[in-house]
């Protein structure tokens, strides 16, 4: 069995190591044994503890408690304090030493030597078991060395146990290595407590610091553990945290926790919970109330429970807000009223998240240096839940060599919720020479590191101090002397050999104007005014482009006999050649820069420096633009679809005869008697009562055309024994796409090019062209007005009636082309616009001219085929998808079809679905069912039973009565008895 290692700080080799491991860190504590991480818990809680205080706190006797306190303080983690009333204990911040006190520090208390134990502490184990003793070495000495780790023999308990008690190592500077005690527990050893002691002794190369001793405990349980009772009582936590996985919080939150009790037991009990580990202030356990139950007689705290039943007892955990950063892990303790003495114990663990929050300020004490340094205080105050080490250092970049600091302390170690103080002293060198009449101003950089490698809000901290100016008295005369002097010589000396010979100079070479416009066919006009004009041989005058290219022709003016002929107009001379408005061939719109080249009469300076305007712009013809374009509305919904209207135009009945003549001569069409009022089949074709009272109130008939199919749609008709017409009302184009739009410059445009596209690109909508140039054409006068050459347009039909997304682009085809041939056009598009299916509906559906039934029953007769007239009447998108079923398939909106009844028995389901571009699905259905007559008996077999004169014999709406059978009316398809269908 292994526990967590023990790293014992105080092997360290150096004050450095001795001062970063000198605080309490939350590492070091995870690695302490159970009970050491519980005293540390305890006095970390009660701050100052007494020894029997914490033996009571823990649980333990006082002298196990005394030994685990003794390898703590060995360790560094808690002090004793003495007192006249008493000893007691407390947390060992072991504060930071100063180098005095480490320069004081005996040799002997650092060693060279670091030993890391594991396990460490107490070890418990059954026997009969087998653990491993750990013992690493690190030689952080000067010089290699032989050490020997052995078992003591004397006052080890478990040196039998062991096959090889005794090891020696060779170690150079810097190695380590880990050596390895094997230990068997017999099992006849009784269950007890046995000592041992480990000596890490190098005798011959560390004489001075060793031997080097540490005791530890073997608890030798025994290997036969005690068996739970069945009927004991049992619980559980909720959730489960174990030290792996804590669960995570900050100070100040809280953290619910249910406890699960089973009373297993035949008598009813009552449980209560303790945390005997945490301190009352942070823990709340709270009872269920209203759970009493008969015969329990309810106490003021405490889970009553009946026998095989289970109840929860909830525990909220709630550590201040100054809590430190760690793992806690209580114990919880449910106690039961009938067993006193039964332990039921569990651990639950939590973490406290480390908050790493601290105040930094550089405080200055006395910035101006005289005759003593500057003072500074770095001021720290933690609001973090843990110890910070920090490391501060003063630097100045820009002023190197010339300061020196000297820090009261270069590091600090600061306490959970704690304050520190750094004082820093600033002082000049002697590079730092103070100023003549005004202070020196120098800065410096105060940077802060944390040991452990946290970041800082801010690491840097400016601080600037003033070095006093001298006296100004101080060596004036001797500094005006030396200057009057060397201004002298320097003035002699350019005045005799280095003064300039005159020339004239140009002092002013600008246009008239900065700006020019093509559309007045303007010129750019130059003025310039030169001094010593006399001197002026001739001037050359150039208009370049931002890219140096030329675009005004050079032009040169010759002076040398006065102003020339073609400047007399401009030009005049007054101790000053002035000239004004001299024109340039510079008339293209683009950015010019004239620059002027003077030649001199003196032959020692003929070339002169070139004297440059500021650039000077010739505007182009403003081209048209976009201001706006757009859709008067985001979403518009399809029109209401036109749907034709079906006139029944009757045949003369020659005409009729002549077109069926040849199929009754091959068919042998029904007699007269099969179309009168008592046929059936004289109703498939009627038209509407609306058609009849339209149209000579004349019946049709089409028992001669029964093989024939009429179907007509809005799109076209075909055979018919009447003239079928079509009548199809205005379409309404009030739900067609309108845009507006709004144009700068339109005596610029040539041309408008509107066009609709899809998202994706596809043209959805006839592309629109709009000339202008004889004004606002015809097509978009009543929507359009120009006024200040901007035109704007409103409600502008675009021909998209369509359901569908589009996205309108609006092109501009100017009456110029522009200057850079490689110009994007100007074109502007709108946002999606949306056309919305219009919703789909079924107007009509009818068979036989009446409204569809949801199921037909006919009885068949075999001389005479039986047909159904059905019509339907749908509105929906013109994109929608119009489908009867099972045949014909895809059909129009409006349409007739005569149906053939299948002469044998079977049931059809006719479905007429209607399917929008939307999604959107409608469905009318009916059911045909037809019945075909039973098969005529055979001569040899019995007559079929007459049926009894009182039932009534059932006519088919399709099938002429006999005439040897009484009518007694035709029966609707809804009026069919149950037993017909």
């Amino acid at each position: 069995m292994r526990s967590d290692p023990t790293i014992f700080a105080s092997n360290s080799d150096n004050s450095n190591d001795i001062e970063q491991n000198a605080g309490l860190s939350m590492v070091d504590i995870l690695t302490l044994s159970t009970q050491q991480q519980q005293i540390i818990n305890w006095v970390m809680r009660h701050r100052e503890s007494t020894l029997e205080a914490i033996s009571s706190g823990i649980g333990t006797t006082p002298e196990d408690t005394l030994l685990e306190i003794e390898a703590l303080i060995s360790q560094g983690f808690l002090e004793l304090i003495s007192n006249p009333g008493g000893n007691y204990y407390a947390i060992d911040f072991r504060r930071q030493q100063s180098i005095n006190n480490l320069d004081a520090m005996p040799k002997a208390a650092i060693r060279p030597l670091s030993i890391i134990l594991n396990p460490s502490g107490t070890v418990s184990i059954a026997t009969g078991e087998k653990f491993e003793l750990c013992v690493t070495v690190t030689n952080q000495g000067n010089r290699s060395a032989v050490i020997s780790v052995v078992i003591d023999q004397d006052s080890s308990s478990i040196y039998s146990w062991c096959t090889f008690p005794s090891e020696r190592l060779a170690l150079s500077v810097g190695q380590s290595c880990e050596v390895v005690f094997p230990i068997q527990v017999p099992p006849t050893m009784p269950p007890k407590e046995y000592g041992y002691t480990i000596i890490i002794d190098a005798p011959e190369h560390y004489p001075e610091d060793t031997p080097i001793q540490y005791k530890g405990r073997v608890i030798v349980t025994p290997s036969i553990q005690e068996v739970v009772r069945v009927n004991d009582p049992s619980f559980a936590t909720i959730p489960r945290t174990n030290s792996a996985s804590p669960h995570q919080m900050r100070g100040g939150e809280i953290w619910q926790v249910l406890i699960s009790v089973n009373n297993r037991s035949e008598r009813v009990d009552r449980f209560r919970v303790t945390i005997p580990d945490l301190d009352p202030k942070w823990v709340s356990i709270y009872y269920p109330e209203g759970l009493a139950l008969a015969g329990v007689v309810e106490a003021t705290e405490g889970l009553p429970l009946n026998p095989d039943t289970q109840g929860q007892i909830t525990i909220i955990f709630k550590p201040p807000m100054d809590t430190w950063a760690g793992i806690y892990s209580p114990t919880i303790r449910v106690h039961s009223t009938n067993n006193p003495d039964l332990a039921l114990l569990d651990i639950v663990y939590f973490e406290i998240l480390p908050v790493y929050q601290l105040d930094i300020q550089l405080v200055t004490l006395l910035t101006r240096v005289e005759n003593q340094p500057s003072l500074y205080e770095m001021r720290f105050k933690s609001s973090s839940n843990i110890a910070r080490e920090l490391i501060v250092r003063a630097s100045s970049p820009e002023q190197d060599g010339l300061l020196t600091y000297s820090f009261s302390s270069e590091e600090t170690r600061i306490s959970p919720y704690g304050n520190s103080r750094i004082n820093l002293e600033v002082q000049t060198t002697k590079k730092c020479k103070p100023k003549f009449l005004s202070e020196r101003y120098l800065s410096f950089i105060v940077e802060v590191e944390d040991k452990q490698g946290v970041a800082l809000v801010s690491d840097r901290y400016l601080g600037n101090l003033i070095v006093p100016a001298r006296p100004w008295w101080q060596l004036v005369l001797v500094i005006i002397g030396i200057i009057g002097i060397i201004g002298t010589i320097i003035f002699l000396i350019w005045w005799f050999f280095f003064r300039p010979p005159e020339v004239p100079v140009v002092v002013e070479f600008t246009s008239e104007s900065p700006n020019y416009r093509e559309v007045a066919n303007e010129s750019i006009r130059l003025r310039w005014r030169v001094t010593n004009p006399d001197l002026i041989k001739e001037i050359k005058v150039e208009g370049l482009g931002e890219d140096q290219t030329t675009l005004s022709q050079p032009v040169v003016y010759n002076f040398s006999a006065g102003i020339p002929p073609e400047l007399k107009e401009y030009c005049v001379i007054d101790r000053e050649l002035l000239c004004q408005n001299v024109p340039t061939d510079a008339r293209k719109p683009s950015q010019y820069i004239f620059q002027m080249n003077l030649a001199s009469k003196n032959p020692k300076t003929r070339t002169l420096p070139l004297a440059k305007t500021t650039k000077i712009i010739v505007e182009p013809v403003p081209q048209a633009q976009i201001l706006e374009f757009a859709s008067n509305k985001p979403l518009y919904t399809e029109s209401r679809p036109v749907l034709p209207t079906i006139v029944l135009v009757p045949v003369a009945k020659s005409d009729q005869q002549a077109n069926n003549a040849p199929k009754a001569e091959t068919n042998n069409p029904p007699t007269s008697t099969e179309a009168s009022p008592s046929n059936p089949a004289s109703s498939v074709n009627s038209p509407s009562p609306e058609v009849v009272a339209a149209k000579a109130k004349e019946t049709v008939f089409i028992p001669e055309v029964l093989e024939k199919r009429v179907f007509f749609t809005a799109l076209g008709i075909a055979e018919s024994p009447t003239k079928l017409g079509l009548i199809k009302p205005k379409p309404d184009l009030d739900n067609e796409v309108r845009l507006n739009w709004r144009l700068s410059n339109a005596s610029q445009i040539r041309e408008l090019t509107l066009v609709g596209r899809s998202p994706e690109g596809e043209i959805k909508s006839p592309p629109l062209k709009y000339l202008l140039t004889e004004g606002i054409p015809r097509s978009l006068r009543p929507y359009c007005t120009i006024s200040n050459d901007e035109m704007v347009c409103k409600n502008v039909p675009t021909e998209a009636k369509a359901s569908g997304n589009y996205i309108f682009e609006l092109a501009i085809v100017p009456r110029k082309p522009p200057i850079d041939p490689k110009a994007v056009p100007v074109m502007r598009k709108t946002e999606i616009v949306k056309i919305a299916p219009y919703p789909a509906k079924i107007l009509e559906l009818k068979v036989n001219g009446q409204d569809a039934l949801p199921q037909y029953s006919f009885n068949l007769n075999p001389d005479i085929p039986s047909i159904l007239t059905l019509s339907w009447k749908v509105e929906a998108s013109a994109a929608a998808k119009i489908d009867l079923l099972p045949a014909p398939g895809n059909v129009a909106a409006v349409g007739q079809l005569a149906l053939p009844l299948s002469p044998k028995s079977a049931e059809v389901t006719y479905t007429l679905k209607v399917t929008n571009p939307d999604g959107q699905i409608i469905m009318r259905s009916f059911i045909v069912q037809t019945i075909a007559p039973p098969p005529a008996p055979k001569p040899e077999e019995t007559p079929p039973i007459a049926l009894p004169p009182d039932v009534p014999a059932i006519d088919s709406p399709l099938i002429p009565a006999p005439p040897n059978q009484r009518s007694g009316g035709t029966l609707t398809p809804s009026e069919v008895p149950p037993s017909q269908k």
